[in-house]
């Protein structure tokens, strides 16, 4: 593959001192909300194609399987986030190291970098598909899964562990254009994942009548076109980052750094699952009926959410990799302004989304089923949960502008806070007292108290940031 460049694209030189020339660039000069917004919408708009595979496959399945479907599914979704959230912990590691590599121009180094994540995604990735495909059943049975559900649960998770490095690869390789920076590329990937996925979940489910287990094999096929296409992209364009098979090894040190500062991300996707996990539990232990419709109630409601979560997250990706980018050329102001510009934007969205799921939700769930009872358990969980909603900004930039500047810990103890600290607890006293009800009005609570907590500890870092 094509050697590394050893400029950025578009950038211009300028002497600051006699002896010392210095970089510059879009990131580093253009006025930071024009920037921002104009590195988010590509993203956002690539998450939200993505995603929108996650919300019509819960439509396919709903209406082609039925209630029990979806609850199956809904079931054994903490397992396959818990592997999405491996696969963002070494893609999103790499991509915080790569680019601050790139903002100081250490170009060779991304290259290695780059290279031996590809390496380690794809060892992981079969592990972690063996332990699964083996432990499948126990599994199951930790989660609380009820038995008229687990059939199904088999028949979705089966395929999908099978292509897990696949998965892993796929991740890495997305992450490394966002870090170049290369949005566009970024989103295309994820674009040909999702699209695909919407066509083949028609064709599998109505046309060929697989079941869930046709959902599961559309995922896979899609996302291993997604991959072909980054790596075709990879080989026949100029990029500042590329692939060499020399550097494709274990590399202790770097792995070792990768995976400390993704740990935020595996414990904030990882809290999703744990947090998916715990509601079922807590359905199980407290509701007296209906527990299968609960939790199938929970699952289009999730599916509704995360769809109007990935603009928030199109957000913080854009903020990560603006503020790593400027902290790396010691911009420490513009660092500072991103981060305030990204908590004001995305809560601005937040608002608006909150009015329409608290007030008028049953119009989207009505696109999963007719099935009444099934739409009014999920509106009602949406008119709680989104009540603090607007706090999401808060709880999102803070926690991943550390991550953006490497500093492992505190990212990770702030994206563990909510759900391992504040919310399982939360979830446990108020499901004791109020049963049901008790389980969603956690959320808007911890939503609020952490996004206190987390807001005031990230202004004091800032404020000692900038009087460097």
């Amino acid at each position: 593959m094509p050697q590394s460049q050893k400029v950025m694209p578009q950038e211009l030189e300028t002497e600051v001192a006699p002896t010392q020339p210095v970089k510059l660039n879009a990131m580093l000069t253009e006025p930071v909300f024009g920037l921002f917004m104009r590195m988010a919408m590509p993203i956002i708009f690539g998450l939200l194609v993505n995603g929108l595979y996650n919300f019509v496959d819960a439509i396919f399945i709903a209406r082609a399987v039925g209630t029990h479907a979806i609850g199956g599914v809904t079931a054994v979704f903490p397992l396959h986030m818990v592997l999405i959230s491996i696969s963002g912990m070494m893609a999103g590691g790499m991509a915080s190291i790569l680019s601050r590599k790139l903002g100081a121009g250490e170009n060779e180094q991304a290259n290695t970098i780059f290279s031996s994540a590809v390496f380690l995604a794809v060892v992981v990735g079969v592990v972690f598909a063996t332990l699964v495909l083996i432990f499948k059943n126990n599994i199951f049975n930790l989660l609380a899964m009820p038995m008229a559900l687990q059939p199904f649960a088999d028949l979705y998770i089966t395929p999908i562990a099978l292509f897990t490095a696949v998965s892993f690869v796929s991740g890495v390789v997305s992450d490394a254009f966002r870090a170049e920076g290369k949005v566009m590329q970024m989103m295309k990937m994820l674009a040909i994942a999702s699209l695909l996925n919407i066509f083949l979940d028609w064709l599998f489910l109505l046309v060929f009548g697989w079941g869930v287990a046709g959902a599961a094999w559309a995922t896979v096929l899609s996302m291993l076109v997604s991959l072909s296409y980054g790596v075709y992209v990879l080989k026949v364009s100029d990029h500042l980052i590329n692939f060499e098979w020399s550097k494709c090894r274990f590399q202790p040190k770097l792995h070792r750094e990768a995976l400390s500062l993704g740990v935020p991300i595996f414990l904030s996707y990882t809290g999703y699952a744990v947090m998916l996990s715990a509601v079922n539990i807590a359905i199980v232990s407290v509701a007296t009926t209906d527990v299968e419709i609960l939790i199938s109630g929970n699952g289009i409601f999730n599916r509704t959410f995360m769809l109007i979560f990935l603009p928030v997250l199109g957000m913080m990706i854009a903020f990560q990799t603006f503020a790593g980018f400027n902290y790396g050329a010691k911009q420490y102001q513009r660092v500072a302004e991103v981060l305030k510009v990204s908590i004001l934007t995305s809560g601005v969205y937040a608002i608006a989304c909150s009015i329409l799921m608290i007030l008028k939700p049953q119009w989207l769930f009505m696109l999963f089923t007719n099935d009444q009872e099934l739409i009014s358990a999920a509106s009602e969980i949406s008119s709680i949960t989104f009540i603090g909603f607007f706090t999401v900004g808060i709880g999102m930039m803070c926690p991943a502008l550390f991550q953006a500047l490497g500093y492992a810990k505190p990212a990770a103890f702030l994206n563990a806070f909510r759900t391992y600290i504040l919310l399982l607890p939360t979830l446990w006293l108020l499901s004791s007292e109020y049963g049901v009800l008790g389980i969603w009005w956690t959320f808007p609570i911890v939503d609020v108290l952490a996004s206190v907590l987390i807001g005031v500890y990230t202004y004091f870092f800032v404020k000692k940031m900038t009087a460097k």
